[in-house]
């Protein structure tokens, strides 16, 4: 057999010879990764280096770097061919000694850029953490409650988010916090104030059209006005803006997203926080301040961090503050689902020399295990270092593919026009109804079920301890979908309200009763009295029902009981007229049942005494419809079945006896 390579050995010569022999699949799939990865690679990395710890990058970058050796050794071997025969069989070892380190130097690398987690992880990896969403309900008298968190949601009037001007937002901002019980009782004159918005990155696009209501990050001018009310109750104290990026200079996208003391002069300082942190793991540095959980609450594995203990390390700006403000946007997010005034602080408060992937980029994700069991346990112990006090979203925007968004995706792709201000003292239940605004069950994010577990005072993702004030979700709710699995689990369709009939309220003193009927559905009642909703919910116990109005609310003219599911969609049964006097009147007319009802209802009445009695209905206009009685009848009690053939509207029904009426509001479905 004729040795093309004389210096080596036959028995390697016939392995080749077989090599040739076999199919070369294996060499074709090899060339075309390597080829597509490296071309993915120019593209992608070398405009923007920070997407090198993209996870498609992190994928990727074996099959690059092995295709890039192997052409590297091609076109050495072509060069240095005739030296290499020469001198191989004598330098064997040398060689053997060069490629040992190259491949070492190779591992070195790969394990640089895939810092520390399972870089394919899916969505099967992920174990739904277990909601209690009992022990509020436990105890409570008849399934009454007048402890419940409020939140806030003004709708800007403008058709488009790009329309809402600075003074837009201030109003819409003053609008939320008041509603939401305002902060006069949180902030004080002489005190220090911390604002955390959330400016993880810039855009994929950074121009300028995105600096403002981008979605991606807390537009400055809903911090501006933020920053504003705070200053008016406290003129005396100090106002900082902190923030840590989630790459590289936090300076340089404070400025890029206009914050800056010229555009925010009511705050003192605008805080990067990798300014104020020290060294790269300098764990003694004097800015930081070493807190502890305890055993019990911890749920971060110690031997995750990196210092391998239950220590964690806090920012003293932050740690020090009287009071702490949240503003996150309004998007989704791959890992934790729901980005809000949580998470905004559990992640973007971590001081980057310590929790930073190095001196100068700042993503936590080497530090801090973002496995999807690990990064909810994380958020749920830093939050509960320095909860915040009072969280207003920027949803002026709103925008999903969180934190970054999609290359794949435009800007314009992942904006969803929401013009929403969102405002609430409870973190939790603000983060709560944010999840639902965007679709997404809140029980599907670990971290605000851990947080939820417990009464830590953070507030609740269980909406019947939320009442919400302003816009209702179903009115302004979008699916905000992701490329993650683990988001999309996470979105619900169930749009449809609960099921329920009422019967006419009985009225003693100031006491209110139902009797309903309702599917399952049903999670909550609420009660309206005369316009306004009264300070108890019915969390529980459904079938009969009673609140107890405040006497400012007297007397009690008209009320409207609101049933709501977990999703808060909403059924509404309303009652009018009932303030008549109607004890003077020879009858007494029940409210129909069912109403609302599908096909006919039940007309009731009593006469006290002989008359000439009219019953008949009407429609809004005034105009009748229907003549049900109209002669003299005895005294008794008279029930009447009524509405098969009526078309579906509001009608209403009176009883005329002596000159004088009852009325009552009927619904056909």
């Amino acid at each position: 057999m004729y040795n093309p390579l004389p210096y080596l050995p036959n028995k390697f010569i016939k392995i080749i010879e077989n090599l040739k022999k076999r199919r070369i699949h294996s060499k074709i799939i090899f060339f075309t990764l390597g080829i597509l990865s490296t071309i993915w690679f120019l593209i992608r990395v070398v405009p923007k280096p920070s997407r090198a710890a993209y996870p498609c990058m992190q994928a990727t970058a074996p099959y690059m770097a092995g295709f890039v050796l192997w052409l590297t050794s091609i076109f050495s071997s072509s060069l240095f061919l005739v030296s290499f025969r020469r001198n191989l069989n004598k330098n064997r070892w040398t060689y053997a000694l060069i490629f040992l380190v190259l491949f070492g130097f190779g591992i070195i690398i790969n394990i640089a850029i895939t810092p520390g987690q399972d870089i394919f992880a899916k969505s099967n990896n992920y174990t739904k953490a277990i909601w209690n969403n009992t022990q509020r309900v436990d105890g409570l008298n008849g399934g009454m409650t007048n402890d419940f968190d409020e939140v806030a949601i003004i709708k800007s009037d403008k058709e488009l988010a790009s329309e809402i001007d600075i003074d837009d937002i201030e109003v819409m901002v003053r609008q939320a916090i008041e509603l939401s019980g305002g902060i006069s009782n949180i902030v004080s004159n002489g005190d220090y104030v911390v604002l955390k918005p959330n400016l993880v990155a810039l855009p994929p696009t950074p121009t300028p059209e995105y600096v403002q209501i981008s979605g991606i990050a807390t537009d400055w001018r809903v911090t501006k006005a933020v920053a504003k009310i705070v200053r008016e109750l406290n003129p005396d104290g100090k106002i900082y803006i902190i923030e840590s990026s989630a790459a590289s200079s936090t300076r340089e996208i404070l400025n890029y997203y206009n914050y800056t003391l010229e555009n925010i002069p009511e705050v003192d300082q605008i805080v990067a926080l990798e300014d104020s942190c020290g060294a790269f793991e300098d764990y003694s540095d004097d800015n930081l301040k070493t807190l502890l959980l305890d055993d019990i609450i911890r749920l971060y594995p110690d031997e995750q961090k990196p210092n391998l203990s239950p220590e964690f390390y806090i920012n003293k700006i932050y740690d020090n503050a009287d009071v702490v403000i949240s503003i996150p946007v309004l998007k989704n997010h791959k890992l934790t689902i729901i980005t809000g005034g949580v998470k905004n602080v559990a992640i973007g408060t971590t001081p980057p020399n310590i929790y930073g992937m190095s001196e100068t980029f700042f993503g936590k994700w080497t530090k801090i295990d973002h496995s999807w069991e690990n990064i909810n346990k994380w958020i749920h112990d830093y939050y509960l270092l320095k909860p915040v006090d009072f969280v207003v979203i920027d949803g002026l925007q709103g925008f999903d593919h969180g934190p970054t968004g999609d290359d794949e995706l435009t800007m314009e792709e992942m904006q969803h026009n929401m013009r929403l201000i969102i405002a609430g003292k409870n973190a939790l239940s603000v983060d709560g109804v944010c999840g639902n605004i965007m679709s997404l069950d809140p029980s599907f994010a670990n971290y605000m079920v851990y947080l939820d577990n417990e009464d830590y005072g953070v507030g609740t993702i269980d909406s019947r301890f939320i009442r919400i004030y302003g816009e209702k979700i179903a009115d302004i709710r979008e699916v905000f979908p992701h490329n993650t699995e683990i988001v999309n689990q996470a979105i619900y369709y169930d749009y449809t309200p609960p099921e329920m009939e009422v019967s006419f309220p009985e009225i003693v003193d100031n006491s209110i009763t139902f009797n309903i009927e309702s599917n399952d559905d049903l999670n909550k009642l609420e009660l309206e009295v005369n316009g306004v909703l009264i300070d108890q919910i019915c969390v529980s116990d459904f079938s009969s029902v009673t609140f107890e109005v405040d006497e400012l609310l007297l007397p009690i003219d008209n009320v409207k009981l609101i049933g709501s599911d977990i999703f808060y969609n909403e059924t509404s049964v309303s009652f009018e007229h009932l303030g008549i006097e109607e004890v003077s009147f020879a009858a007494t007319l029940q409210q129909n049942y069912p109403n609302p009802f599908t096909q006919s209802t039940n007309i009731s009445f009593t006469l006290k005494k002989s008359g000439i009695v009219h019953l008949f209905v009407s429609d809004m206009n005034g105009k009748m419809v229907s003549n049900i009685v109209d002669k003299n009848l005895a005294a008794g009690n008279y029930k009447y079945n009524w509405g098969n053939n009526a078309s579906s509207g509001t009608y209403i029904l009176t009883l005329e006896i002596e000159g004088k009426r009852i009325s009552k509001q009927m619904i056909k479905l």
